[in-house]
């Protein structure tokens, strides 16, 4: 126990401090600090110089809708060499997510991440470089990643009524300009989008949709296959030949008007 003078000594110090603006904690009052957070340590590891840590936070900050924060970081990953930093940072300048769209440095940055190993951003500097060098650019993302250009198989047909097949083919035809405004939004943000959705659509006997699903879509905007489902969604098609359910597939191509 305290003595009486002990207690006084505490007391009076106590109240000293507080008057000179320094307050002394009493050993009962410290607390251990919380420890870091996953953040915490990617963001410190980051700013040692670690690009893949970079990567996570700005990854991290997009997935938040922060896109400004992102680029920031995906630009200290480029600049430590880190080739998907520079691959997220050339789809910034590509889509203008938190900078200002620049599709050429975006080809710039993608051609960087190419040569960095980063396979897929090899095919996307073949779309930015142009012929002729598009050529080494798309043999370095094939033999990198070969399912990136393995030819995808055509939807089959079997078991589909060619009558049928016929008129979702005229009615979509009919539905064309809708199709294409589909394409031209993604379009205007990417100037070289090109290729293929693919469905299959399952409509009942008297014409209705009763559901579609996407079988192919275009990989950097698939926001394009999504606005396809909406136009089908809303489409009437002619009365199956059998009366009965059909499911039938159904593709097309999009590419820049010249």
């Amino acid at each position: 126990m305290w003595s009486s003078r002990s207690r006084q000594v505490t007391l009076a110090t106590a109240v000293l401090s507080l008057v000179s603006g320094c307050a002394v904690p009493m050993e009962s009052e410290a607390e251990p600090l919380p420890p870091p957070s996953a953040y915490d340590v990617l963001t410190n590891r980051c700013d040692g110089g670690d690009g893949a840590a970079c990567v996570e936070v700005g990854t991290q900050y997009r997935e938040l809708g922060e896109l400004p924060l992102a680029a920031a970081y995906f630009r200290r990953a480029c600049d430590l060499a880190n080739p998907f930093g520079c691959a997220a940072l050339a789809r910034a300048w590509d889509r203008g997510e938190g900078v200002e769209r620049d599709p050429t440095a975006a080809t710039s940055l993608y051609v960087s991440a190419c040569l960095g190993g980063h396979a897929s951003s090899c095919i996307s500097a073949a779309a930015g470089v142009g012929a002729p060098d598009s050529i080494e650019f798309m043999r370095r993302g094939c033999t990198a990643e070969p399912a990136l250009c393995r030819p995808r198989p055509e939807p089959s047909l079997t078991g589909v009524d060619p009558l049928d097949q016929a008129n979702v083919v005229l009615v979509m035809a009919a539905r064309r300009d809708d199709l294409r405004n589909c394409y031209r939004r993604s379009l205007a943000q990417r100037l070289t989008l090109r290729g293929r959705v693919a469905l299959e659509i399952a409509i009942s006997g008297d014409g209705r949709v009763r559901a579609a699903a996407i079988v192919e879509n275009i990989r950097e905007a698939p926001e394009v296959g999504a606005c396809v489902l909406e136009v089908i969604g809303n489409t009437a098609f002619a009365p199956t030949i059998s009366g009965e359910l059909a499911v039938i597939p159904w593709r097309v191509q999009f590419e820049p008007e010249r």
